[in-house]
């Protein structure tokens, strides 16, 4: 069942959630997905696909892997593979496109070589094990370039599927919780005691 419901925030609102939405990633949004995302989801019209089926289908695997079905929808099921393909084929410049292509590329390669199959072919088990894999090459201290590539490569398919996922309906109101008041501070609060974020 595909949820395709988006919130369309007033722009204080927007501000708001892009700022909590780079805590959670852990770095600024990039300038591709903040244009994306202020235009209103019924606006949004992909160009012509810039990415192999192949890629287009690793892709989207990644983003039901990075956000996948539990209490809420997966990734897929509320729309973020229509924000993957008009971010990449509007918004994207072309070397940062280029880049996120060969890290895709090189996931097949690492799981036709690791595994003898395609990636999307995978149990979610080897899927997981591989995505683990191009998020920790990075942090090597003799990380190689390709390694911190691949890295970088996850960083983007992360940013591109929370902040999909968040600016629907499904991401605003059911997996963070509005709570008017939700009293004092915390700064030491430990998140799995409440298992979301807070919405204001």
């Amino acid at each position: 069942m595909r949820i395709n419901s988006e919130v369309n925030p007033t722009s204080l609102e927007r501000r708001d959630l892009l700022k909590g939405l780079a805590v959670v990633l852990g770095a600024a949004l990039t300038p591709a997905c903040q244009r994306a995302v202020e235009v209103p989801a019924a606006q949004r019209v992909a160009g012509v696909a810039r990415w192999s089926i192949e890629q287009r289908a690793i892709a989207h695997r990644c983003a039901d892997l990075i956000m996948p079905a539990t209490d809420t929808p997966s990734a897929l099921a509320v729309g973020v593979g229509e924000f993957m393909d008009y971010v990449t084929s509007v918004w994207l410049q072309q070397s940062e496109l280029d880049e996120l292509l060969v890290g895709l590329n090189g996931l097949q390669k690492e799981a036709q070589h690791q595994f003898g199959k395609d990636f999307v072919a995978l149990g979610e088990a080897e899927q997981v094990q591989l995505l683990t894999q191009m998020e920790a090459g990075g942090s090597a201290v003799n990380a190689s370039a390709e390694e911190l590539l691949h890295s970088k490569v996850f960083g983007r398919l992360k940013e591109l599927t929370v902040v999909g996922y968040y600016f629907t309906e499904v991401g605003a109101k059911q997996e963070r919780r509005y709570v008017p008041m939700p009293g004092r501070y915390d700064g030491y609060y430990k998140l799995n005691k409440v298992g979301r974020q807070w919405s204001s």
